[in-house]
């Protein structure tokens, strides 16, 4: 892969070309990264509103009406149902792997696959998560074709 960087005085904003033979399993998770690049949602904790970045969220996880975002270390609300985050990140690296959990696949460490279908994803915060069989089939379309 080669990165040419051009700076001109006349551009307005920032535009990414990418040139390619074809648009591959590499090319994908380029374009993912990018966009995961310039997203950020809002969230609460202790009762202060933080601004969170898109790359720092391991999953989203609906429990009793409301919805978290697993981040390393810390969790914070977020005000969007799991449907309208799974809606707004369907072009990112996120996937819905359970009716209440959608997962950032880029921050999966390893998997397994376990008896019924399921898959266990080990992620890069040693935390485990089970993606269920009902989404397990898309779980592993997205993988193969945005990640690893």
């Amino acid at each position: 892969m080669k990165i040419e960087i051009i700076t001109e005085d006349t551009n307005e904003e920032l535009t990414i070309k990418i040139h390619c033979k074809e648009v591959n399993e590499e090319v994908e998770r380029i374009i993912n990264s990018l966009k995961n690049s310039s997203i950020s949602l809002m969230g609460k904790l202790d009762g202060e509103k933080v601004v969170i970045d898109l790359r720092d969220i391991y999953y989203f996880e609906a429990v009793e009406n409301k919805v978290f975002a697993y981040l390393e270390t810390q969790v914070y609300e977020v005000d969007y149902k799991i449907a309208e985050l799974n809606d707004l990140l369907k072009s990112t690296s996120f996937i819905q792997i359970a009716r209440t959990v959608v997962l950032n696949v880029d921050k999966i460490k390893k998997i397994k696959t376990m008896v019924n279908g399921r898959i266990l994803a080990e992620l890069n915060n040693e935390e485990k998560i089970i993606i269920t069989r009902v989404y397990a089939n898309d779980f592993k379309k997205k993988i193969r074709g945005g990640k690893r």
